[in-house]
C-alpha cells in the first residue's frame, strides 16, 4: 500500500487532472464566454464568431489525430507546457481581434493547445503510466474535464463580467501558465526503466514485435470501427442535446431554472464518471459503454414523456450521468483490445473522429427544431442515435489480421 502510495504514476494523474480543467475551461467551455464577449465588444453576429469556432473544431480534429504520436516521441512535458502557451496566446489573441478574419488566425493558434491539453492527449499520458488500473487513473484524471464546466469556466465568466475580456483573459492565461508550466515539468516526467505500477507486470514482457498499426490500417479494423462509430453517434448526440440544453429547459423551467439543470448535469457528470471508474477496469467495457448509453437512453425517454419539473429535472441527472464517460472509455476498450503499441495512435484517431462528427450534431438539431416548431423531434433523433450506439458497441467482430 505505501509503495502505491508513492507510484509517481498517481502525481501524473493529478497533473493530467489539472491540464484537462485547464483546457476544457479556456479551450472548450470558454469558446461560449468569447462569443459573448466578441458579440458585446465588436457587435458582430452570433452566426460569424460560430463559424469561427467551427473551423477551430473541424481543424483542430486534424490535429488531434496527431497527438498521440507527438506524446510518445516528444515526451508529455514538452507538448502539454508549449500547448499550454500556445493556448494562452490564442486566447490572447481574441482580445485584440478587430476584423471577423482575425479571429480565425486566433483560433488557428488556440487548436494546437486543444489538441494538447484534450481527451486524446489525457488518455495517451495516462496509458503511459498505467495498465491495470487506467480506467480509474482516466477517469480521475477527465474528471478535470468536467471541473473546468463547474469551476474554471465560472470563475473566468465572472472575471470578464468585472473586469472585461482583456484584463480577465491576461489574468487567466497568466494564472493558468503560471500553476501549470512548473507542475508538469516536474511531475511529466519520462517512465523509468523498471517503474511500473505496483501488482502490474512490465508492458514490455507482454507487447507484441513489430510497428504500431497505421491509421488506415486501424480504420480497417471492424473492431475499432465499432467502437469508433458507437461513440461517434453518442457523442452527436451528447454534445447537440447540451448545446441546445438550455434552449429546452427555458420555456418551462426558465432560465435560472435550466441553469440550475445544467449544473444538475454537471455534478451527475462528476458523479457517473467516478462510478464507473471504480468499477471499470473489473468489468467488460463494451458491456459497461452500452449501459451508459442506455441510461441516457432512459433520460430522453424521460424528458420525452413529461414536461413536469420533476422530469426535466430527473431527466437531465439521468443524462448527465454519460456525460464524461464517453470520452473515457473508447481508450479503455482500445486498451482491452489492442497492442499497447496501438494505443496513442488509436485513441487520438478515436478523439479526432468523434470531434469531428460531435461538430456537426448542434446544427442538426436546430434545423430540426426550426423546421418542426419545438425540441421533441430533435430529443427523438438523441434517443435514436444512443440506441443505435448502444447496440453498435456490443458488436464484437473479429480482428484483421495485418499483412
Amino acid at each position: 500500500m505505501d509503495r502505491d502510495k508513492r507510484y509517481h504514476g498517481w502525481w501524473v494523474v493529478f497533473c493530467a487532472f489539472v491540464v484537462a480543467l485547464y483546457g476544457w475551461g479556456l479551450g472548450f467551455y470558454g469558446l461560449g464566454l468569447y462569443l459573448v464577449a466578441l458579440q458585446k465588444t465588436h457587435g458582430w453576429s452570433p452566426a460569424t464568431i460560430s463559424a469561427a469556432i467551427s473551423f477551430y473544431y473541424v481543424v483542430g480534429g486534424f490535429l488531434v489525430m496527431q497527438v498521440g504520436d507527438v506524446i510518445q516521441k516528444h515526451g508529455a512535458r514538452a507538448v502539454v507546457m508549449g500547448g499550454a502557451t500556445l493556448m494562452g496566446l490564442g486566447v490572447l489573441g481574441l482580445t485584440i481581434v478587430e476584423r471577423p478574419w482575425q479571429l480565425y488566425l486566433a483560433f488557428l493558434i488556440m487548436i494546437p493547445g486543444w489538441a494538447a491539453m484534450g481527451g486524446g492527449a489525457i488518455n495517451t499520458i495516462v496509458a503511459q503510466w498505467f495498465n491495470r488500473r487506467r480506467g480509474l487513473a482516466a477517469s480521475l484524471a477527465l474528471n478535470g474535464a468536467t471541473c473546468g464546466g463547474l469551476l474554471f469556466a465560472p470563475a473566468f465568466a465572472w472575471a470578464i463580467d468585472t473586469l472585461g475580456f482583456a484584463i480577465a483573459a491576461l489574468a487567466a492565461v497568466a494564472f493558468v501558465l503560471a500553476t501549470l508550466w512548473p507542475l508538469a515539468f516536474l511531475t511529466l516526467r519520462p517512465r523509468r526503466p523498471g517503474e511500473h505500477e505496483p501488482g502490474d507486470a512490465p508492458a514490455a514482457a507482454h507487447e507484441p514485435d513489430g510497428p504500431p498499426m497505421s491509421r488506415a490500417q486501424l480504420l480497417r479494423q471492424p473492431r475499432y470501427l465499432t467502437m469508433v462509430g458507437a461513440f461517434s453517434l453518442g457523442l452527436v448526440a451528447q454534445i447537440s442535446f447540451i448545446a441546445h440544453q438550455v434552449a429546452f429547459l427555458e420555456p418551462t423551467l426558465g432560465l435560472k431554472g435550466a441553469g440550475w439543470a445544467v449544473s444538475l448535469t454537471s455534478v451527475s457528470a462528476l458523479a457517473g464518471r467516478m462510478l464507473v471508474g471504480l468499477v471499470i477496469d473489473k468489468v467488460d467495457r463494451r458491456a459497461a459503454s452500452a449501459a451508459v448509453l442506455g441510461v441516457q437512453v432512459g433520460a430522453m425517454v424521460v424528458l420525452l414523456a413529461s414536461d413536469s419539473l420533476f422530469a426535466l429535472y430527473l431527466g437531465c441527472v439521468l443524462f448527465g450521468f454519460g456525460v464524461g464517460n464517453l470520452i473515457t472509455l473508447p481508450g479503455l476498450i482500445v486498451q482491452q483490445e489492442f497492442p499497447r503499441r496501438d494505443f496513442a495512435r488509436a485513441v487520438s484517431l478515436n478523439v479526432a473522429i468523434n470531434q469531428l462528427a460531435a461538430a456537426t450534431g448542434p446544427s442538426i438539431l436546430g434545423v430540426l427544431h426550426d423546421l418542426s416548431g419545438s425540441y421533441r423531434t430533435s430529443l427523438m433523433l438523441c434517443l435514436a442515435l444512443q440506441v443505435a450506439a448502444a447496440i453498435l458497441v456490443l458488436i464484437r467482430p473479429r480482428a484483421v489480421r495485418r499483412a
